[in-house]
């Protein structure tokens, strides 16, 4: 029979002193840095929690009328965005290459490749000659196309990486975004070895491979607008080739548009039609085929809090991807697919959907530090938008008495430097509180509303009445 001599010594109820304060230590001070890795109190990351907080969740934001006429503000207040359908046949030449050259030189300086090697010069003398500037005429013919497989819209043609520090690999400054197929674009200009072609599509300009995009008559690409459509509300949504939806044909991401060729009956498929690329580019309608129980809805969704957060959680978790890589999504991605679900079409860029809609506040436009705090307070749940330098989120609303968002983040700043967050999460604005610059709270640049400015919805009635 063992003694308590013999005893393991793992078993003893002494914990020495030392231990004690260590556990002590860690319980004070290292427990509420830690408290966002071990996640928010679950209530708070679902959906539902926030609806209910949300005043009149189901009541609509915006009629449909009146997302449309939010989309031409924001389509005319945006250079880079574009009503596709009233897009003319012709531009001035000096106008796409204004465009072009204007991508090239957005941001001059050293540059370092995936590798974190510097770019030599010969590299960019190469690019800019493969760009073929002194190939556009006077007067530019453009044609319209539509995107056949995920495709990377690139700020160079070039798959090369272009960095702006050599220890930046995550983050390609010439990666602008993913699209989807059957996003519609539009080609300005080809590069001289024909692989590239500089695209305007609805909310960005770039370069895209010419293997990914087939080509026709503006009438053929373009959906009629009395067509009846699928938008997708997944995450993501497969399309397949054939009825019993065993060869897959791509994936369509959140907000994707589809042209409904046959209803979901009985257990059959959605039945759409989707591009293919025929001989020499040519675009070819094929029947794709989408499963019954897909997340997808007949036209858009009403724009309504209780939708937008719903679709928000929908990619809770979801790895972080810089400018759409991998078909990954990026800060302002992850708001941008968001609202597509409801009609509602943003900037790509965050600083610019930052001042899309009714501003409240922002800093940018003369607002001081207070006016952001203030607005902040006063946010609308579910619609509200808030920036930082280079970041964007969806407010949700207070819940303890402290700020929530909903966001797609890479990281924030800490004691010990840059925490790796990389994937869509539900944190408070204090985050970041420990850190020389201070919490995002404090950092806050813009608080914005993603409706129709007040004084528009008065002088949009007082015409109709007129």
């Amino acid at each position: 029979m063992r003694t308590a001599v013999d005893e393991p010594k793992y078993l003893s109820l002494e914990v020495p002193r030392k231990i004690a304060l260590a556990l002590l230590f860690i319980l004070l001070f290292l427990l509420p840095a830690l408290s966002y890795a071990a996640g928010p109190p679950s209530a708070v990351e679902t959906p539902g929690h926030w609806i209910s907080r949300a005043g009149d969740p189901d009541e609509p934001v915006l009629s449909p009328e009146e997302v449309r006429g939010f989309n031409l503000a924001t389509i005319g207040a945006m250079d880079q965005m574009a009503d596709l359908r009233s897009f003319p046949d012709t531009l001035p030449g000096e106008k796409v290459f204004e465009w072009i050259w204007m991508d090239l030189l957005a941001d001059p300086g050293k540059r370092y490749d995936s590798k974190g090697l510097a770019l030599s010069e010969d590299f960019f003398i190469d690019l800019v000659r493969n760009m073929d500037l002194y190939g556009i005429g006077e007067e530019v013919k453009v044609r319209f196309g539509v995107v056949t497989g995920r495709a990377d819209m690139r700020g160079l043609p070039t798959h090369e990486a272009v960095l702006s520090k050599p220890d930046r690999g995550g983050f390609d400054s010439i990666q602008y975004s993913s699209l989807y197929p059957p996003a519609r674009v539009i080609l300005l200009h080809t590069s001289e070895d024909g692989e590239w072609g500089f695209f305007q599509a609805e909310t960005l300009r770039g370069w895209l491979r010419m293997d990914q995009v087939a080509l026709a008559e503006r009438d053929l690409v373009l959906r009629a607008e009395d067509e009846e459509f699928l938008v997708v509300t997944g995450n993501r949504v497969k399309v397949y080739r054939d009825r019993a939806l065993e060869n897959s044909a791509a994936e369509v991401a959140m907000g994707g548009v589809l042209d409904i060729s046959a209803r979901a009956e009985q257990g059959s498929p959605w039945t759409v039609r989707f591009p293919e690329r025929g001989p020499g580019g040519a675009l070819a309608w094929t029947e794709g085929y989408v499963h019954p129980g897909s997340e997808v809805h007949v036209g858009y969704l009403p724009y309504t809090r209780s939708n937008i957060i719903t679709q928000a959680f929908k990619m809770l978790g979801e790895e972080y991807g810089w400018g759409g890589i991998k078909g990954l999504r990026d800060c302002s991605l992850f708001i941008q697919d968001i609202f597509a679900t409801v009609g509602v079409k943003l900037p790509r860029n965050s600083r610019q959907q930052g001042v899309t809609g009714e501003v409240l506040a922002h800093m940018d436009a003369g607002g001081a530090r207070e006016d952001v705090s203030l607005a902040l307070n006063g946010s609308d749940p579910g619609i509200t938008l808030l920036t930082l330098d280079g970041h964007v989120m969806l407010y949700l609303g207070d819940s303890g008495g402290k700020p929530y968002v909903i966001h797609q983040i890479f990281g924030y700043a800490d004691r010990g430097g840059l925490k790796r967050v990389g994937k869509v999460a539900v944190t408070g604005l204090d985050l970041g509180s420990r850190s020389a610059i201070g919490s995002m709270k404090l950092r806050l640049r813009g608080v914005t509303r993603v409706t129709i400015p007040g004084e528009y919805r008065i002088k949009t009635a007082i015409d109709k009445q007129a």
